[in-house]
């Protein structure tokens, strides 16, 4: 049996909302990311998975003990929020501790976990300081030494590296995997950014409209996406009439002199960094965006006709 075992979970909320039927199973120590837009229901599952919500059908069962009724203090699942939700009024020390002291820990034991936990995230000169004294990379430290602290059955981690710039993203999402190799810990990782969500992931779902659509190792996940509204969300290019679409990565492609997969205009091209976007309206009146490398010089002018060779294919429903 998995440790994580969710089965037919459903949970109807006011207007038309509603989660369907989801299930999902995990292993001891995986991460389990969760992606899909906006709206999806990734956050809903989440509230669902820790007792804030109650589902109407289903059962949730973590380590063979069932927990679908069970209150979120019973259920031994650490939680972070997009908001962290630290107490401004603690200290660092404080905040980690708070779980522990909660539990009637003593205090050399409290002390001894806080400076283990502060030590491995790199924030142990931070212990004295207030959360409104320390970064916001800092803070998301702080909120995570303090879910971890209390050794929860399962870490749930919603949209967490959200309010972080691009450098300090990847720095927390990387120390976030170290933490969780170290110490075993089972955890589901909520996102909408599919490149984080690839990362982190041991396995990974597709969320849309309540629903689970996908679910997969990320890298058969993103090769093959299977579905239209999976592939747009992995940022593929979908094109072909209905019935027989087809999706491609816009770095899979090259220009040719003639005889591609399609033909079309460039509309308009913008160096990014790390790649030229260039968008090209096809002759069947499709818009489709291609990734060139960075430093290739022989981009084409905006209105310039091309025609495109696609190096992989996939076919979506």
């Amino acid at each position: 049996m998995p440790f994580v075992d969710v089965r037919g979970i459903g949970r109807a909320y006011s207007g038309a909302f509603a989660l369907h039927d989801i299930s999902i199973s995990l292993d001891r120590g995986q991460i389990l990311t969760l992606m899909g837009p906006s709206g999806s229901g990734k956050t809903s599952l989440l509230r669902n998975l820790c007792g804030l919500d109650i589902p109407d059908t289903g059962r949730i069962s973590i380590g063979g003990s069932d927990l679908t009724r069970l209150p979120p203090q019973k259920r031994g699942i650490g939680l972070i929020f997009q908001d962290l939700a630290l107490f401004p009024h603690m200290t660092v020390f404080e905040n980690i501790a708070y779980g522990l002291r909660a539990r009637r820990e003593s205090a050399p034991e409290v002390g001894k976990r806080v400076r283990e936990l502060a030590s491995m995230l790199d924030i142990r000169e931070l212990l004295e300081r207030y959360p409104p004294q320390v970064s916001g990379g800092q803070r998301q430290r702080v909120a995570l030494a303090r879910s971890v602290a209390a050794s929860p059955s399962l870490l749930l981690l919603d949209e967490p590296l959200s309010s972080l710039d691009r450098q300090l993203r990847s720095d927390v999402r990387r120390e976030l995997k170290q933490l969780s190799s170290s110490l075993g810990l089972t955890m589901i990782y909520v996102t909408h950014d599919h490149h984080e969500g690839l990362y982190m992931a041991d396995r990974a779902a597709v969320m849309f409209d309540g629903a689970i659509e996908r679910t997969g190792e990320p890298r058969s996940l993103f090769m093959h996406p299977g579905s239209e509204r999976i592939a747009r969300f992995f940022g593929y290019n979908v094109f072909g009439p209905e019935g027989s679409r087809k999706a491609f990565h816009p770095a899979e492609f090259e220009f040719c002199d003639g005889g591609g997969d399609m033909d079309g205009v460039v509309v308009s091209s913008g160096y990014e960094g790390e790649f030229t976007s260039i968008h090209v309206r096809t002759e069947q009146g499709e818009m489709v965006q291609l990734a060139a490398p960075a430093d290739w010089a022989a981009a084409p002018a905006d209105g310039e006709r091309v025609s495109i060779k696609l190096r992989r294919v996939e076919s979506v429903r």
